[in-house]
C-alpha cells in the first residue's frame, strides 16, 4: 500500500527555498538496516577515552575509532585543535539520538534508515563527515524518488552534493513532467530550476502545449510577484512545435481587449513583445523534444477489434491506446506519418480489404482514410516524407501483386507509381 510521510525540511539556511519533503514508499518502508561492503566491516573494540556531550546525552567514545570514520573527529581529536587535550567535549546544534546511530555504525558497520530518521541523520552524517553514512542515506532517498518529492529532492541533494540523486531526480521529473505539474512541490519551485528544466531536450511531454501551460501554471501560483518572469519562461518554449489549434487559442485570447484576468494580460503581452525566440526561427531550437515510442497493434483471431498499446522507453511503461475496432483483420501493413499511424489493407473473413484506417497519436481516435489503389494483404509498407509506400502484396485471387502504390498523406489520395521487377 502507498505509505506517505511528510519530513520537515529546512532549505533556506543554505540558500534554497523552504520546502517539506514529501518520501512516499511503494513497499514497506519499516527501518532497514543498511551495510557497508564486507571490506569495509566493524572496527576493532577500543576503550573509551573521551567523553562527548551531545544534546543532553553523554556518550563515552574512543578517539581513535571516530577518527577512523569522520574526517570531523579526526581533524578535532588529531590535528592540533584545543578539543584535542580536552576529555569533557561538549558539541552543540546536534540531534542526540542521529548521533547515537553513528556511533553503533562505528562498532556494528549498520545503520536503520527509515522515513522519519533519514533526513536528521543525512545532516548529522555530513557535520560529521561521516562519508559512509551519506552514501547509505543518499541510495535510501534514491528508492524512495517518487512525482511527489522529485522537484524538492533536487534540490535536497544540493546541499549534500549528491550528483546521483539530483540526476535520478531530474530524471523522475523530466519524465513524468505530466504529473510533476500538478504537484505541491511544483508550486514552490523557483524559477531558475524551472527554466533549466523547461530547456532540457528530455522533458518527456505528449506535445509542446504542455510546456506553455506548465508555465502559467506557475505563474497563477503567485501573479503578483510571478508575472514578470512571464516572458523568460516563455522563451524556453519551442513555438514551431506548438499545435495550430493552441496557438489559435492564444491568438483569440490576445484580440480580447477588454478581459482583465491575469491569463488575457499575459497573452496580450506576449503578443505584443514576444521573446527573441519567438521572433527568430534560428533562435528556436530545429528538434522538438528528443524521445523514443513504440506502438504494438494486434490481437486474437475471434475479437472484435485490434488492441494497440504505446511502449514509453523514457519510463518503462505501457499504456492502452484506442483499439481499432476491425474484426478478424490480419496480414495488414502498418506505417507511420508525423503523429499519425496508418493500418492500410490486409485481410477478414471476407476476405482481402482495401480500407485504410488512420489514427492521430495525440487525440487516440481512429478515422477512415481513402482506400487503396489496389487491395492487397501481406503488403510491406513504409514511410518517407509525407508519402507511404506500399510494396507488392497478395491480391484478392492469391496471386502475388507486382504494383507499388503511394498515399500522398497530405491529399489523401492513391496512385501507382511503379511495378516491382521481382515481386514477392
Amino acid at each position: 500500500a502507498e505509505l506517505c510521510q511528510e519530513l520537515g525540511v529546512s532549505l533556506d539556511g543554505v540558500g534554497l527555498y523552504k520546502t517539506e519533503l514529501k518520501l512516499t514508499a511503494w513497499q514497506s518502508t519499516s527501518m532497514e538496516p543498511a551495510q557497508e561492503p564486507q571490506e569495509l566491516g566493524p572496527q576493532t573494540e577500543m576503550l573509551a577515552d573521551t567523553i562527548l556531550e551531545v544534546g543532553e546525552r553523554l556518550f563515552q567514545v574512543s578517539r581513535r575509532v571516530l577518527s577512523v570514520h569522520s574526517r570531523y573527529f579526526e581533524a578535532m581529536f588529531f590535528g592540533g585543535a584545543k578539543e584535542s587535550s580536552e576529555q569533557h567535549i561538549v558539541i552543540k546544534g546536534i540531534d542526540a539520538v542521529s548521533f547515537q546511530a553513528l556511533l553503533e555504525f562505528t562498532r556494528t558497520a549498520q545503520v536503520l534508515i527509515g522515513q522519519e530518521n533519514v533526513t536528521s541523520l543525512l545532516e548529522t552524517a555530513d557535520f560529521f563527515q561521516f562519508d559512509r553514512v551519506k552514501l547509505l542515506c543518499e541510495k535510501f532517498l534514491e528508492r524512495e524518488l517518487h512525482v511527489s518529492n522529485c522537484l524538492g529532492l533536487m534540490t535536497y541533494s544540493q546541499q549534500f552534493a549528491f550528483t546521483e540523486l539530483y540526476v535520478s531526480a531530474m530524471n523522475v521529473a523530466l519524465t513524468h513532467w505530466r504529473h510533476v505539474i500538478y504537484q505541491e512541490e511544483f508550486k514552490a519551485l523557483p524559477k531558475e530550476m524551472l527554466m533549466q528544466l523547461l530547456k532540457s531536450d528530455d522533458l518527456f511531454i505528449s506535445r509542446e502545449d504542455v510546456v506553455f501551460d506548465s508555465i502559467m501554471i506557475w505563474i497563477m501560483e503567485d501573479p503578483a510577484t510571478r508575472e514578470e518572469e512571464f516572458l523568460d519562461l516563455v522563451g524556453e518554449v519551442r513555438v514551431t512545435f506548438l499545435s495550430l489549434s493552441f496557438l489559435d487559442i492564444l491568438v483569440k485570447r490576445s484580440k480580447r481587449a477588454g478581459e482583465t484576468d491575469t491569463f488575457s494580460r499575459l497573452i496580450r503581452k506576449l503578443d505584443s513583445c514576444p521573446p527573441p525566440s519567438w521572433q527568430n526561427p534560428k533562435l528556436c531550437p530545429y528538434a522538438g523534444r528528443s524521445y523514443d515510442t513504440l506502438y504494438v497493434l494486434g490481437g486474437k483471431h475471434d475479437k472484435e477489434q485490434q488492441e494497440l498499446f504505446l511502449f514509453q522507453p523514457k519510463r518503462g511503461t505501457w499504456q492502452a491506446c484506442s483499439p481499432l475496432q476491425r474484426r478478424n483483420l490480419t496480414q495488414y501493413a502498418v506505417a507511420a506519418v508525423g503523429l499519425y499511424l496508418y493500418v492500410l489493407g490486409g485481410s477478414t473473413d471476407e476476405g482481402i480489404v482495401a480500407a485504410v484506417e488512420r489514427m492521430a497519436l495525440m487525440e487516440s481516435e481512429w478515422e477512415s482514410m481513402s482506400p487503396m489503389a489496389q487491395p492487397v494483404e501481406r503488403g510491406d509498407a513504409v514511410s518517407v516524407g509525407t508519402r507511404i509506400y506500399v510494396v507488392c502484396g497478395l491480391d484478392e485471387n492469391g496471386h502475388v501483386y507486382d504494383g507499388v502504390q503511394r498515399l500522398n498523406t497530405e491529399t489523401d489520395s492513391w496512385d501507382v507509381i511503379s511495378f516491382s521487377p521481382l515481386p514477392r
